[in-house]
């Protein structure tokens, strides 16, 4: 039997939560639907679905294969989708978001770069420190800068970033430099609101790692903030590199503890599996890769050795 064929009935199957039902959907007799899946748990040598008479349910093997099928049909789907769409021109409007941060230093400043690349494309750009939901809100593409955990998103990795602990020279001059982690909570901590994991520090101490929570002199809601508040001399900061990178590089800022903070927050851009890159979402995530490069100029602080570590992750 066409492997991918009983793959998409199965899917269907488990989708329609019936026979029946998965025949009317893809319009197709019950009795072929039958014998495909019987056909498929045949070649397996397993069973993949509990019948009744009314409904299906999945078997714990079923359950796995399920969500198999469902990854390697999306692939198939994709495969598809970018050899045809291969030669078509980016067009139409490109809906993107991205944390306020990022977008405003990162992403705004570029788009003038590549819309006179793709003069066909509009872009509609929704700045929000949310979580959004790209299906729900016609979101084309996401700039998300974490660990990625949603596994119902397609991810490429933009560029390296992480976070440093900073303050200004003002500051250490007046109230020294800590030489360990642990002191940190003696220093004036700038720091977002209380309960954001974000004020959850790490630290890496003799090769194990370590969580401070941070205990804010001066809590605020926003990173833009936090960053006026450490050039400012309050206190110290953890902050995304490349939002301090261009103050370390002209002094304004100072990284403290460099080698014990290892905190790792890659850029990624994301969009739902369940969609085709179109030209305009190809178009646009192969520019700002080029635009960052693997070693973004808000690294330019950085020694060569360090920088190209970091590049490599």
């Amino acid at each position: 039997m066409d492997v991918l064929t009983g793959m998409t009935i199965f899917v269907a199957v488990v989708e329609n939560s019936s026979l029946a039902g998965a025949a009317r959907h893809m319009n197709l007799s019950p009795s072929v639907v039958s014998k495909q899946l019987s056909a498929l748990e045949d070649r397996l040598g397993v069973r993949l679905l509990n019948r009744t008479t009314r409904r299906v349910s999945l078997t714990e093997v079923g359950a796995a294969y399920y969500e198999r099928c469902k990854r390697i049909l999306a692939d198939v789907d994709e495969a598809e989708a970018a050899v045809s769409t291969a030669h078509s021109s980016p067009r139409g409007l490109l809906k993107i978001t991205a944390p306020s941060t990022f977008a405003h230093r990162h992403v705004a400043p570029h788009l003038p770069g590549f819309m006179d690349r793709n003069p066909e494309v509009q872009i509609q750009m929704l700045v929000a420190d949310r979580l959004v939901d790209l299906v729900e809100e016609g979101v084309d593409l996401a700039i998300r800068i974490a660990q990625l955990k949603d596994s119902s998103l397609i991810a490429r990795k933009l560029a390296p970033n992480h976070r440093k602990l900073v303050a200004a020279p003002e500051y250490l001059a007046k109230w020294g430099t800590p030489t360990r982690p642990e002191e940190v909570n003696d220093h004036a901590l700038i720091t977002l609101q209380p309960g954001s994991p974000i004020n959850d520090w790490h630290f890496v101490v003799d090769g194990q790692e370590a969580v401070i929570r941070a205990r804010g002199t001066i809590s605020t809601n926003h990173g833009d903030s936090i960053l006026a508040l450490a050039l400012s001399g309050a206190g110290l900061a953890m902050l995304a590199a490349h939002v301090v990178g261009e103050h370390i590089k002209s002094g304004r800022l100072v990284p403290v503890l460099d080698e014990y903070v290892r905190e790792d927050v890659p850029i990624y851009a994301v969009y739902p599996s369940n969609r085709h890159l179109s030209p305009k979402v190809r178009a646009f995530v192969d520019y700002l890769v080029e635009v960052y490069g693997p070693r973004p100029y808000w690294l330019d602080y950085m020694n060569g050795a360090q920088a190209s570590s970091d590049a490599a992750d």
